[in-house]
């Protein structure tokens, strides 16, 4: 994407199509990656100062035109070499931060330095390709670690445009003697048409993916937040039904658990100690669970866990597991010298259940039933029969 500025004349080296186009396109994209990283999408915060670097490198014929001087072209590179570092830092922000940081310090620097030393010579094609150099360098590195770090269409489109502007530099670095011959301007040369053609559409490319990618771990995020309780890393309400939803065409048991005289735990040891313990009986629940089991928090200390295509006889034995680990080993991890224990109700999801909630008030049915037979226990009744069905009028099943 960058090319290094020289002491020729920048009016010459940026095509009139190219001049205002670009810094302005490059610029909008910051832009709108510096609006994203204030609703909190990680990384949009180093495309942000990539994409305004790398404008101002484009800019920097137009400031040349206004106040003529020989030192705009460090400026140039300058800002094109920095462009890239962040294209870097934004990449392996993804894939795996900070690796090889100092090695990437060294480049930008080299690159920086080389391109001041072919100015002072005035050694045009030598300026070039330390920037094109460079930034291939800066971020082609990145790639080597992607390839296992890759979470769907996302990263691999953005993989790709990486790789294409990597390639673009690369290509454009080595063929300088081809495309910039002796005595052609370089307004005029090959090389001005390519690296401003395959600035606008590789550059496009890389920013629409990297802005789609920023955007998509935002929604991401947002939908976990909302999702999943903060304290126990375990579902809410609004997730649980959702994941139920999907599943309860397969049947199964519901499970409803609750901590025993958890408001004595929060008035003996305070709320922090009461949220360890919430935290403690989730990681058994999650720890415990066969895969494919469906664990939330419905708030307080009271939990439900569904267990899809699951007899009852399974699903009592996986809540007396539970119930086990929490009364033997909850207390002596927290350095609780009280016991702590936790009842459990279960129930069947019915396929003739209007929705889930006719399921979790069996459940908490159950739940109560253990709670006045003494707590600590698992109690199975009435909730796991069928609830009985008759023939309606219009033929439908109706529960009696």
């Amino acid at each position: 994407m960058p090319v290094a500025a020289s002491h020729e004349g920048f009016d010459r080296r940026v095509g009139e199509n190219f001049a205002f186009f670009l810094p302005i396109m490059m610029a909008s994209f910051g832009v709108a990656f510096l609006i994203v990283w204030g609703w909190g999408a990680r990384g949009a915060g180093w495309w942000s100062g990539g994409f305004f670097s790398v404008a101002g490198g484009f800019a920097v014929p137009v400031a040349f035109q206004a106040l003529p001087t020989d030192l705009w072209g460090i400026v140039a590179d300058l800002f094109f070499a920095t462009g890239f570092l962040l294209f870097s830092q934004a990449l392996l922000d993804r894939w795996r931060a900070n690796w090889i940081l100092r090695l990437r310090l060294v480049i930008w620097a080299g690159s920086v330095a080389l391109c001041g030393f072919a100015m002072m010579i005035g050694h045009v094609p030598l300026e070039l390709v330390s920037s094109d150099f460079g930034c291939f360098l800066l971020i082609a590195l990145p790639l080597v670690v992607a390839r296992g770090q890759m979470r769907g269409w996302p990263d691999r489109a953005l993989y790709a445009a990486a790789v294409l502007v990597a390639l673009d530099n690369l290509m454009r670095g080595s063929t300088v003697s081809f495309t910039l011959p002796s005595g052609v301007s370089f307004r005029d040369s090959d090389y001005a048409f390519l690296m401003q053609a395959l600035a606008c559409m590789f550059g496009l490319f890389l920013a629409l993916s990297a802005l789609a990618a920023c955007v998509l771990d935002l929604i991401a995020r947002y939908r976990h937040d909302a999702h999943v309780d903060p304290l126990s890393g375990l579902l809410n309400r609004r997730g649980f039904d959702e994941a139920v939803a999907r599943l309860r065409r397969k049947g199964g048991i519901l499970i409803a658990c609750d901590i025993d005289h958890f408001k004595a735990v929060n008035d003996a040891h305070g709320h922090a100690t009461g949220d360890r313990v919430i935290v403690t009986l989730g990681d058994m629940l999650r720890t415990l669970a066969p895969p494919g089991a469906v664990a939330a928090r419905f708030g307080g200390e009271e939990f439900l866990l569904f267990l899809p295509a699951t007899d009852a006889a399974t699903a009592a034995s996986i809540a007396e597991a539970v119930r086990l680990h929490f009364a033997e080993q909850a207390a002596s991890r927290l350095g609780l010298a009280q016991s702590l224990t936790a009842s459990f109700g279960l129930t069947t999801l019915h396929r003739v259940d209007p929705s889930i909630h006719e399921a979790i008030a069996r459940a908490d049915s159950a739940l109560y039933e253990a709670k006045e037979k003494g707590r600590n226990r698992v109690c199975v009744r009435r909730a796991l029969a069928m609830p009985a069905v008759v023939p309606a009028a219009d033929g439908q099943l109706r529960r009696a």
